[in-house]
């Protein structure tokens, strides 16, 4: 299973949050070994598959505008190494009524963290793009600099780059035991064991299984689909990169939406999901059961008028978010197991931030203090059992 019995800190789990503190570590030259309970490739986490939404204009508040800042100039580094599509500047469009909160809160933290952006009013946002078909009542903020990010992609470069500075892997080598002791702690699956000085949860959905009696109450396991939709042949190409940026729509009953633009290199037609409806609470381990009918129509009924090139057909998969309470991370080291240091709960919104979070757990775990304050993601705003 690996080459040593020892090292300075295991990362458990190598999603987009394993896979960077793996190479934060690497780079600090730390003895490091990410474990993997599948493969490179798999489709039972939250990391997994082509495209995600980088954007600064945040709605959701000023406190995670450092850790994007961070991860921003990390997603430009990453994709100047890297032979194959990290990191695509396609602008961000964040689209509702005037008083929406997805309006309302971009254009709050745009203004107040001097992000780029611009407001543009009604048949404007059509003009500018004509994938929409907007009313007038309708604004949206624009962010120039918005990313659509290329998660497999980015997530394996992480771990080659890791390996590449001498830290290790073992795909296929699940977790069973995680044990503190005084002087080190033991990490242990059905045929194997390490030592270490500390190690990084990074598990996702998984985390329960590990602290359940710290964070296990905090946590829920949540299925989710996203779709790619069919699109008319006459109007495919206003839906491609160069055309559509990145986008999220908050509707009327305050139901968000958020979609990518095609890109030569991704099957299938226009990547479009629900974020806050459609969710299920569900086992980590339970089979990801695909979208039904009945949900893709009623995500196509929801964006049709706003989206007219968008058919009601295509095909869908079943992800998994991890949500807390309040929908924000939890971060910090272990209560119950004093030598761990974990990131859970990013409540599927999280990807975007890997590259400022890894580097945080990677100082945590060696006993560097981080870059960023970290306080805003503490679990201690929550009342722990």
């Amino acid at each position: 299973m690996n080459k040593r019995n020892t090292y300075d800190v295991v990362v458990i789990g190598l999603g987009i949050m394993g896979a960077a503190t793996l190479f934060h570590l690497a780079r600090l030259g730390v003895k490091a070994l990410g474990v993997e309970a599948r493969g490179p490739v798999h489709r039972d986490g939250s990391s997994h598959g082509d495209t995600r939404i980088f954007r600064r204009a945040y709605w959701e508040g000023d406190q995670y505008v450092p850790m994007l800042n961070r991860s921003y100039a990390s997603w430009l580094d990453l994709a100047n190494t890297s032979s194959e599509p990290i990191a695509l500047r396609t602008g961000g469009l964040f689209i509702g009524t005037a008083p929406s909160s997805l309006v309302q809160g971009s254009l709050g933290t745009a203004r107040r963290c001097g992000i780029d952006h611009e407001v543009l009013h009604g048949s404007e946002i059509a003009r500018r793009f004509p994938a929409f078909n907007v009313v007038e009542d309708m604004q949206a903020v624009y962010e120039p600099d918005a990313l659509m990010l290329f998660a497999d992609n980015a997530r394996l470069a992480y771990v080659s780059l890791a390996v590449d500075a001498g830290a290790e892997v073992s795909y296929g080598s699940q977790v069973k035991l995680l044990e503190q002791s005084p002087t080190s702690i033991r990490v242990a699956g059905d045929a194997w064991q390490v030592s270490c000085a500390a190690a990084v949860l990074t598990v996702g959905a998984w985390i329960g299984n590990f602290l359940a009696t710290e964070i296990g109450s905090l946590v829920t396991p949540m299925r989710i689909p996203v779709y790619r939709f069919d699109l008319d042949p006459k109007a495919a190409h206003d839906h491609l990169v160069g055309r559509l940026p990145v986008f999220m729509i908050e509707d009327a009953h305050g139901n968000l939406m958020y979609g990518l633009p095609k890109w030569r290199e991704v099957k299938g037609g226009l990547k479009i999901g629900f974020h806050n409806r459609q969710l299920s609470a569900t086992a980590p381990d339970a089979p990801r059961r695909p979208p039904d009918d009945a949900e893709r129509l009623e995500l196509w009924q929801t964006i049709k008028s706003l989206l007219p090139g968008v058919r009601s057909t295509g095909e869908g998969v079943a992800c998994v978010y991890t949500v807390s309470r309040d929908g924000s991370f939890l971060i910090r080291r272990s209560r119950d197991l004093p030598g761990v240091v974990y990131a859970s709960a990013c409540s599927g919104h999280g990807f975007k931030f890997a590259p400022a979070i890894g580097e945080a757990l990677a100082d945590l775990s060696v006993g560097r203090q981080p870059l960023l304050d970290l306080t805003a993601f503490d679990p201690c705003r929550f009342e722990l059992p």
